[in-house]
């Protein structure tokens, strides 16, 4: 369907006003939105960081590359306390926007990105040359988990699947401290349902307040994730 079809069934259903109502919100957020990115992108990585990148190791259980709003993180990092002793690991860091806002919030903490691709692992090292606290590690990231690292990031960068392997090790690194896994969009929690995990769900728009516009769904659910002691 295209963009005039969706938008003369918009108007069917909804009627004139609420549609232009829609589109007057959804323009200015979506001009908002892209400026603040556009603004840290350049900041922190010297390029643009936009659109998704399509895998070529979906046979080893990797997903796309996609990329956080930073309107989404500011957000789901106020979920979370993050200390000066904390060790970040974005898993699957692609072309690196997480790293980015943590670096915007003025976190000199030792931060990790992992990456399979080694193109893309290479081309964000790079442009993280001159922060000594970031280290890109480019691989498997379930062989490559820093055992030093206490907060996890996780935006579905795996298949359901490898899900499964992936809480085997981070169960491990979990017995000898306490970690915490920040998962947004959770297409695969349910592998964490085991009993080795408290799991807090948060909606955005029913447990923070944040509404969305019509059909404008911009953000999605989040799991805060911690060991069972």
């Amino acid at each position: 369907m295209n963009i005039l079809d969706r938008l003369a069934r918009r108007i069917q259903a909804e009627g004139l006003g609420k549609t232009i109502k829609y589109l007057g919100y959804a323009g200015w957020d979506g001009i908002k939105s892209s400026l603040q990115d556009a603004i840290l992108d350049l900041k922190y990585s010297g390029r643009l960081l936009t659109g998704h990148l399509p895998t070529a190791y979906k046979h080893l259980g990797a997903n796309d590359v996609y990329h956080t709003e930073y309107s989404a993180m500011s957000i789901i990092f106020n979920q979370v306390t993050i200390t000066p002793h904390d060790v970040l690991v974005d898993v699957g860091c692609g072309k690196g926007r997480v790293i980015n806002y943590w670096l915007s919030q003025g976190n000199t903490n030792k931060i990790y990105g992992l990456e399979l691709d080694p193109v893309v692992a290479q081309e964000t090292a790079e442009q993280f040359g001159a922060w000594a606290n970031v280290t890109i590690l480019p691989g498997d990231a379930i062989k490559n988990l820093p055992q030093d690292g206490t907060v996890f990031y996780l935006y579905n960068p795996f298949s359901r699947e490898k899900f499964y392997n992936f809480e085997s090790h981070i169960t491990k690194l979990a017995h000898a401290k306490t970690i915490t896994l920040v998962y947004y969009r959770p297409k695969s929690l349910h592998v964490f349902n085991n009993g080795r995990w408290h799991i807090r769900l948060i909606d955005f728009d029913q447990d923070l307040g944040i509404h969305q516009w019509g059909r404008l769904n911009k953000y999605h659910k989040l799991a805060i994730l911690t060991p069972v002691n």
